[in-house]
């Protein structure tokens, strides 16, 4: 250990020990570099499978939730519960509501999941709901879903807009819900279809894919509909292979995804540090090796000081004092090497230093600051509506033209003091939300922006209203700003158009509107004369009542004119029911004022009397009865055929149509078509080699789970168990 005392041994030494160090450092950061690198890579390839894992199950639950849906749209018994309810107006016998009870039981029951809590069934305007086995009876009415499809965390009664004390439906559940259009028409809804799936269950299997530390999130078009957890931490996203608006996000906590050192990764640690440490040995007998003269000659000097400086006095041995320079200057070379990577020590530091700033987390201040700036205390909601009043081929056009203006006139008055947001809700319609700090900057708002619009717009046979709501400064009151806008312009039903509406207050200013309790009678009878003098004098005799003697403020006239719509088209329908005479009726669902709404009516009596034959004797019912037999044995297996087509295709109605097919067939329509065509695919069955698939095609079915659900109906076997 001697050599150790002398510093020029451990400046030579310490050179050769710090290049193995150094050598040992990179190995480990490159391991350490490499090891985060694999590990990294398969973590990230284990949390995506189970994101896919989770996005296809939630596909299978959203595919059975489909299939629960078009099943209760294709039930015989809910039509047939629609047409007494919706339609006949009447009240479902004991049997109608034994067969919608047992055949919604039935198809929850072909669910294969248990997180399919229950199904929902529920017709617009009416006070009850279904359930497989259940009837509620609610309060209110029936309301349409806000989307359709739907998919959220909700109530079944806060969804429906409806109350009541069941738990089932004041439980929340992530909910599928589809409009339910009963007859096939894709345009005409008439209840909606909710498939409650329970959140536990929903959780439960969640743990089982992703785990319980990790976050999930389900998107629709963006928005939050389902989450569990906290949505911190790195973000993998599936797309729904069933939805294409839905999207899946698994959050997985940074400490999951930083794995920890195994015991395996330590061995070629171990291997390397024993490797050093040889080589550390090693360097140790080689500076002794090349130290080894040197302490010769120190032990030299050391023994014998006298003689070395005689010699040195003397100056006789010149090699001696060679070897001395060569030592010198050995050890000059090897401390200016030893310096040089000493100066290695600073720039590793600085470099650690730097990476530890690159790792840091950015502070979120900025980000809030910034979100902080953004926010308003008031805003106030209107809408503004559009009418041309006089008729043009390019309507159309004319419209987009003028809601571009609406939208240039918003961001003209947008500014520092008030922020100005424009929303199209129709061709004709544009939500305009104002956002401001201050109280005051509302005050002629919606004012300055009629007038802009008058300017920009200078057309008389253009007309500009618009309705407000009141000031809020809750955010999440913004719906109900908007609603009250609407009631705001409503007020046109009784005030006209060319103004600008706020909320009026007129609770306990009326007694009720006048309505004759007669008047479909009158009608029916009005319109089988062919009076159009008595119908246009009983419409008259309505708004003198009400508009003129009365002054009914908005809500009664709406209500009224509701009432007016309902009586007209039932009185159309009984006295033409059984004729050719075709009248179609659409409910006016734009704004509009009561002078317009009584001229429609007027021109729909006019044009259903035009329309009504001079004679229909039996040899023509006979014809026209012969022709639709006919019509419809010839596109028995069309995919589209369907009641409405057929009356539409005629020009009568599909009561009509009903009728017919029970006299000549002794069926009603939808039996008649089904049996048909389920004895023309037992027959290819039979016959042919063809595929399910095929057949279910070539007889009119769309939908291969359709057919097979049809053909059992019929046949009392499946369509394989059949051929077989």
């Amino acid at each position: 250990m001697r050599y150790f005392h002398s510093g020029v041994f451990k400046r030579l030494f310490l050179s050769y020990t710090l290049i193995i160090v150094l050598v040992f450092g990179a190995f480990i950061g490159w391991s350490a570099i490499t090891y985060r690198r694999e590990t990294t890579e398969l973590t990230r390839r284990e949390w995506t499978q189970r994101a896919i894992a989770w996005g296809t199950w939630m596909d299978q639950q959203l595919m059975q939730a489909q299939m629960l849906c078009a099943s209760v749209n294709a039930s015989e018994s809910a039509r047939s519960s629609l047409q007494t309810v919706f339609v006949e107006k009447g009240t479902m016998s004991s049997l109608q509501m034994y067969n919608l009870l047992g055949d919604l039981t039935r198809i929850m029951g072909s669910a294969h999941s248990t997180s399919l809590y229950s199904l929902v069934l529920a017709f617009q305007g009416e006070a009850k709901v279904y359930l497989p086995g259940y009837v509620y009876s609610v309060e209110g009415k029936c309301q349409a879903l806000p989307i359709s499809p739907y998919l959220g965390v909700s109530t079944a009664a806060k969804l429906m807009g409806i109350s009541g004390n069941q738990m089932m439906l004041n439980k929340e559940y992530l909910i599928y819900g589809e409009a339910y259009n009963g007859f096939g028409s894709q345009s005409s809804i008439k209840g909606e279809v909710l498939v409650l799936m329970e959140q536990d269950q929903m959780r439960s299997a969640l743990r089982d894919r992703v785990g319980e530390q990790a976050a999930v999130r389900i998107l629709r078009r963006g928005q939050p509909a389902f989450g569990s957890g906290d949505p911190e931490g790195e973000v993998f996203s599936v797309k729904s292979l069933v939805d294409n608006t839905l999207e899946y996000e698994v959050f997985v906590p940074k400490r999951l995804m930083n794995a920890p050192l195994p015991l395996t990764a330590l061995i070629p640690l171990a291997v390397m540090g024993l490797v050093s440490l040889l080589f550390i040995l090693l360097t140790y007998h080689i500076s002794r090796r090349y130290y080894r003269p040197i302490d010769e000659i120190h032990q030299l000097m050391g023994e014998r000081p006298a003689a070395a400086e005689t010699a040195e006095s003397q100056d006789k041995d010149n090699e001696f004092d060679a070897i001395i320079r060569g030592i010198s200057s050995l050890i000059g070379e090897r401390n200016g090497y030893r310096e040089k990577m000493v100066t290695i020590t600073p720039y590793a530091r600085q470099g650690m230093l730097q990476a530890a700033i690159r790792g840091a987390d950015r502070p979120g201040m900025l980000v809030e600051e910034q979100f902080t700036e953004l926010k308003q205390n008031y805003y106030m909601a209107g809408i503004v509506n559009l009418a041309i009043t006089r008729e043009t081929a390019a309507a159309e056009r004319k419209y987009r033209d003028l809601q571009a203006l609406v939208l240039s006139a918003c961001r003209d008055l947008g500014n520092s003091e008030i922020q100005v947001a424009a929303v199209p809700e129709n061709l004709q319609n544009t939500f305009v939300i104002a956002a401001s700090d201050e109280k005051e900057a509302f005050d002629n708002f919606f004012y300055r922006l009629y007038s802009e619009m008058q300017e920009q717009v200078g057309d008389e046979n253009t007309v500009i209203t618009i309705g407000v709501s009141r000031r809020e400064s809750d955010l999440d009151r913004l719906g109900e700003a908007c609603r009250e806008a609407q009631t705001s312009l409503n007020q046109m039903l009784t005030g006209g158009r060319g103004t600008v509406y706020f909320p009026e207050d007129r609770s306990g200013d009326s007694a009720g509107y006048y309505f004759p309790k007669d008047a479909q009678k009158q009608m029916v009878r009005l319109l089988k004369e062919g009076n159009l003098e008595g119908l246009n004098a009983l419409l008259d005799d309505i708004y003198q009542k009400n508009m003129v003697e009365a002054d009914l403020p908005a809500a009664e006239a709406r209500q009224m004119a509701d009432e007016l719509y309902w009586t007209i088209r039932k009185a159309l329908r009984n006295a033409y029911d059984m004729s050719t005479t075709h009248v179609r009726m659409e409910p006016i669902r734009e704004a509009a004022t009561m002078e317009e709404i009584f001229s429609y009516y007027r021109q729909v009596f006019a044009a259903s009397l035009q329309e009504t034959p001079a004679q229909e004797n039996e040899s023509s019912e006979r014809s026209l009865e012969q022709e639709i037999c006919s019509y419809l044995e010839e596109h028995l297996f069309d995919p589209g055929l369907s009641l409405n087509l057929v009356a539409d295709r005629f020009g009568v109605s599909a009561k009509m149509i009903g009728l017919i097919c029970r006299k000549r067939y002794g069926q009603t329509f939808l039996n008649y078509v089904r049996d048909q065509q389920i004895r023309r695919a037992a027959e290819l069955l039979k016959e042919t080699d063809l595929s399910l698939e095929e057949v279910s095609s070539r007889c009119g079915f769309t939908n291969i789970l359709t057919f097979r659900r049809n053909f059992k109906a019929v046949m009392g076997v499946n369509p394989s168990e059949y051929r077989d």
